[in-house]
């Protein structure tokens, strides 16, 4: 009887523990774009943008963010426009 109960209770155990979730984290990619008068206001208007990107391609929670690059044009009379590439650590729950 108390062979037969440890056997229950092994097969429980094993069975919980297959069953729990587990945490995975993988990158997610973004980039955003922002056109505005003054350079830094355009590189973080679409630091924002890129941000918001992955945040909703990441099914889990967004962990870090960390810009990878950044491109601007214009100048001048020209108002500049920006993009800014992100990667983030986004850690999801998994079976």
């Amino acid at each position: 009887m108390k062979k037969r109960m440890l056997v229950i209770v092994a097969l429980v155990a094993s069975a919980f523990s297959i069953a729990e979730a587990r945490t995975i984290t993988f990158w997610v990619f973004g980039s955003g774009t922002a056109q505005e008068d003054d350079r830094d206001a355009a590189v973080n208007e679409a630091s924002d943008n890129a941000t918001q990107q992955v945040n909703a391609i990441c099914t889990g929670t967004v962990v870090d963010v960390e810009k990878t690059g950044t491109t601007c044009v214009g100048g001048g009379d020209i108002p500049y426009s920006c993009m800014v590439f992100v990667k983030a650590a986004c850690q999801a729950q998994v079976r």
